[in-house]
């Protein structure tokens, strides 16, 4: 098999070695078999990225005309990596049968279970464009059909305002605060907190402030599920957020909070927020 592993035993999507018990154990809770190249690439190496960032399409989607990114493949652990895929299918309402092996929180690749336990499909997910199409009848086809596209600086920032949407949705400074002054924060509002740039270090310390304000004061279990679910989706929209020590705190209380919680849907965001704060910190 050609090189497929970017090594990085410290990489942001590599999980801890693993053996064939634990893949066999983890096929018996998804109930379907994974396919046997998967498991051979994940016993090298448990997820991270990849050599390649590419596979081809025909179908135009919100990254490119010809091919859709795929940079990383996702691994097997406890409520991380395809075994979050659940958790992921219900948070962003995706289709049930998937498992998920590459994602942003708006596209995802999954192996496609829908109508079989075996040697599922690949197939391509667009949440905001309510894409779903299949890029290869095997995981096997995938992986051979991975390969390098050079983007040029411009490209990539074209290709993420795309995907991303943010001449509509992206918010200024201005009405950012406006919003965090109301006393309840709306699906409306929250979905365009969402796409915050993550840059400037002084204010993603004063963004997750605000945010842990509104944790401690909402008290209906169904509001406060929303607020914690953006802050997870901002954590997994922006692994690179630079971050410092009272982030780091703000996030960890956030996370703290939502753990003492009875309702076991915040507890697990509460569990989720906490592992990616650690990776960024």
């Amino acid at each position: 098999m050609k090189p497929f592993w970017e090594i990085d035993e410290e990489g942001y999507y590599t999980l801890k070695k693993i053996s064939e018990a634990v893949i066999s154990k983890a096929e018996k809770k998804l109930e379907v078999t994974l396919p046997d190249t998967y498991k051979k690439l994940i016993l090298e190496q448990n997820g991270g990225y990849i050599v390649h960032n590419a596979f081809p399409t025909t179908h135009s989607n919100s990254w490119a005309e010809d091919h859709i990114q795929f940079n990383h493949l996702l691994g097997i652990a406890e409520d991380e990596g395809i075994m979050d895929s659940a958790y992921l299918i219900k948070e962003w309402e995706l289709p049930e049968g998937l498992v998920l092996i590459n994602g942003d929180g708006h596209t995802w690749i999954a192996m496609d279970y829908r109508k079989t336990k075996e040697n599922p499909a690949i197939h391509y997910f667009d949440v905001g464009m309510e894409e779903d199409f299949k890029l290869a009848d095997s995981f096997d086809e995938f992986v051979q059909g991975l390969y390098t596209v050079e983007y040029t600086v411009d490209e990539q920032a074209e290709a993420a305002e795309g995907e991303y949407d943010l001449p509509e949705d992206h918010l200024s400074k201005e009405e950012l605060e406006a919003i965090f002054e109301l006393d309840i924060l709306d699906e409306d509002n929250l979905y365009k907190i969402q796409y915050y740039p993550m840059v400037d270090l002084n204010e993603i310390e004063w963004f997750f402030k605000k945010m842990q304000y509104h944790i401690e004061k909402t008290k209906d279990e169904d509001d406060l599920y929303e607020v914690a679910s953006t802050i997870n989706n901002i954590l997994l929209l922006n692994p690179n957020m630079p971050i410092n020590d009272k982030i780091n705190e703000n996030l960890n209380q956030i996370a703290k909070l939502l753990e003492k919680n009875d309702d076991p849907l915040l507890v697990n965001l509460g569990e989720h927020i906490a592992m990616k704060t650690s990776f960024l910190y």
